[in-house]
């Protein structure tokens, strides 16, 4: 007599069911958070690139120089400051959020930290304290950061260090023949900056040699 044997392979065990009802629940509950971070992501990118690229260019602008909207021309940057004379200092202007450098081109240049935004002038004299520029005679590091791209004003966007090594005070209008170097630093962001919201924020910062020849 032939017995029939059922066909086990077709069955599901009450095992498997856990396993298909615990896997189907994570699923349920991870999908719209994954969705959530995705479109999360997808709205910070493009600010984050713009957070990038405004401050890398304000950076370079600050150190290396760049074309100018005032001048018309390229105006240099901290890198090429250097004492022309005795009485011709480097640096005409050594504060926490602003610095006035006269380069090897006889550039007189100053760059201040104002209302979030990095602005650059191209003053008449080294006047110390020199007067606040007018709107017109000043222009935004870099322009396409206004209105996209904030920097808060919080801390300190120069220091200043001695031939030592040493952190010194800013010079203000004094005498800047101590300063061998500039640290600059700042944060650039978005909004608030938090990527929960959405928004982008990157720290820079960077070294500047002063020449004394």
């Amino acid at each position: 007599m032939m017995r029939h044997r059922g066909n086990r392979e077709d069955a599901v065990t009450l095992v498997e069911l856990v396993i298909v009802l615990v896997v189907s629940g994570i699923l349920c509950v991870m999908t719209p958070i994954l969705i959530f971070h995705g479109v999360k992501t997808l709205v910070y990118l493009p600010k984050a690139l713009a957070v990038n690229e405004a401050a890398m260019e304000a950076l370079h602008q600050m150190v290396e120089g760049g074309f100018s909207t005032l001048s018309g021309q390229t105006v240099r940057g901290l890198r090429f400051a250097v004492r022309r004379s005795a009485t011709e200092p480097a640096l005409w202007l050594a504060e926490t959020d602003r610095i006035g450098f006269l380069t090897s081109d006889g550039q007189r240049v100053l760059i201040r930290w104002d209302s979030e935004l990095i602005k650059r002038s191209l003053p008449a004299s080294t006047a110390c304290p020199p007067a606040i520029p007018a709107p017109s005679d000043e222009e935004v590091l870099p322009d396409q950061a206004e209105g996209i791209v904030r920097i808060p004003t919080t801390g300190s966007l120069f220091q200043y260090y001695n031939q030592s090594g040493g952190v010194i005070p800013a010079p203000g209008c004094a005498s800047a023949a101590a300063v061998r170097r500039v640290d600059i630093a700042f944060t650039a962001q978005t909004g608030t900056g938090n990527f929960d919201q959405g928004n982008a924020s990157e720290k820079i910062t960077s070294s500047v040699a002063i020449r004394v020849p």
